[in-house]
């Protein structure tokens, strides 16, 4: 099989053969180019050590910081190239890293070390594939496989548990089955590995085109080793797994469909808990909202404060909303989100009626949801009033009149709340005549 390589990299390749050395390109970029997928970048392995490599591009700019561990960073036409000397691990520490690192002469020695089988083949255009662990046979049947023992790879490193999960959803293949088990066995082992690692591999499943496949994240006990909160029993998680498929739907946008994969995981037990939508929703925010994954993993402040903000308003009940109600949500939360809001309860009422036995109250409520985003277009295109900036008076103004400290305050959500119910209202005239 012939890989076509970028010039820099053919260059790279043919300067270390040219000084008695040998190198391919390995791991990921490989395994993509078999599968007609373009690389985001090329790692390379030779069998050139650190400072012979060094030597051989000394006209070039090199980055050094990773030489402890036999890389070295070739930075040609403004792009960064790492070439790493092959290398036999030693005991891992902590289930994330080697004690120390031994170098070899001997690319098989170094794709010994690699994770699954898909990752562990090497290339160059002299010598063709170098694929020992037969994991051109794995991705032709779609699988994901360790390299050797499937437990031994999980100890040494934790972080690989999910990693295996990520190149399943990105590529929509199939864990096989001995290293499934092994995920199950030794999910707990997570728990030693930085939480920022691990938020990073669950936001690559999750924007993934096979999103769904992050349930196994629950159903494997992966997240609720990490104490993130998913109560379901067996037939509950087949459910989940089921309505997952709506994350596809979402736009590929992490913030919505972290908010929808939370909807999905708590929503059946909000809505078995009470007809009281300020019961469900307290319940939410004390049992649940505080062991969910934005607020578990390492998110930004952003991402968190947006998540957190807008789930509570996917637990209100469609069928308790008038113009008033989404003014004040607008007060809240601004058309924006409150609109995402919609559309993403309109996607989970759309796969119900598209997938699951007819029922009426998903109709009922999914037009609901479009009559609501009408008004709220209507309440923008007419710029109606809901927040207290809008309002034709300011607080300056009531100062001038005589009111002072909170008390400015107070009639200003006092008269917001009376322009909220009556637009027309909004005149300074007409909240002037409310003041008296």
């Amino acid at each position: 099989m012939k890989i076509n390589l970028p010039k820099q990299v053919e260059f790279i390749i043919d300067k270390i053969y040219e000084n008695g050395h040998e190198a391919f390109i390995v791991g990921g970029c490989v395994r993509d180019s078999i599968l007609g997928i373009k690389p985001n970048d090329y790692d390379i392995t030779t069998n050139a050590k650190p400072d012979e490599v060094i030597e051989i591009f000394k006209d070039y700019k090199i980055i050094d910081n990773g030489i402890k561990h036999g890389t070295i960073g070739l930075i040609i036409d403004k792009d960064i190239y790492e070439i790493t000397t092959y290398r036999i691990e030693s005991e891992y520490e902590g289930n994330r890293r080697p004690k120390d690192v031994k170098f070899t002469s001997n690319i098989i020695e170094d794709l010994k070390r690699r994770d699954f089988t898909i990752n562990s083949i090497a290339y160059n255009y002299k010598r063709g594939l170098i694929d020992v662990f037969d994991g051109m046979n794995d991705i032709h049947r779609k699988v994901v496989k360790t390299v050797g023992d499937p437990d031994e790879r999980f100890n040494e490193d934790g972080l690989r548990i999910v990693r295996a999960i990520r190149f399943s959803s990105k590529l929509g293949f199939d864990i096989e089955s001995k290293t499934l088990k092994s995920i199950y066995k030794n999910s707990y082992i997570v728990k030693e590995i930085s939480k920022e690692r691990i938020t990073d591999e669950v936001n690559k499943i999750i924007l993934s085109k096979n999103p769904q496949q992050i349930i196994l994240l629950y159903t494997t006990g992966i997240l609720q080793s990490l104490g993130i909160y998913c109560d379901l029993n067996g037939n509950e998680y087949n459910m989940l797994k089921k309505y997952s498929e709506i994350l596809v739907q979402c736009s590929e946008n992490l913030e919505e469909r972290l908010l929808m994969l939370e909807y999905l995981i708590s929503n059946k037990e909000i809505t078995d808990m009470s007809n009281k939508e300020d019961e469900n929703i307290k319940y939410y925010k004390e049992n649940i909202q505080p062991k969910s994954i934005v607020n578990k993993l390492k998110y930004s402040k952003y991402i968190s404060n947006h998540c957190n903000k807008l789930i509570e308003y996917m637990f209100i009940d469609e069928n308790n909303i008038d113009l008033i109600k989404i003014k004040k949500i607008l007060n809240k939360i601004g058309a924006k989100n409150l609109n995402q809001v919609f559309k993403l309860k309109k996607m989970y009422y759309e796969y119900n009626l598209k997938n699951d036995s007819y029922n009426e109250s998903f109709k009922i409520k999914y037009n609901l949801l479009n009559n609501y985003i009408n008004k709220i277009e209507c309440i923008e295109k007419n710029k109606e009033c809901y927040m207290i900036k809008d309002l034709d008076i300011n607080g300056s103004i009531l100062e001038g009149l005589g009111y002072k400290g909170i008390d400015i305050g107070n009639k200003l959500n006092y008269l917001l709340e009376e322009v909220i119910k009556n637009p027309s209202l909004n005149k300074r005239e007409n909240l002037m005549k409310l003041l008296r």
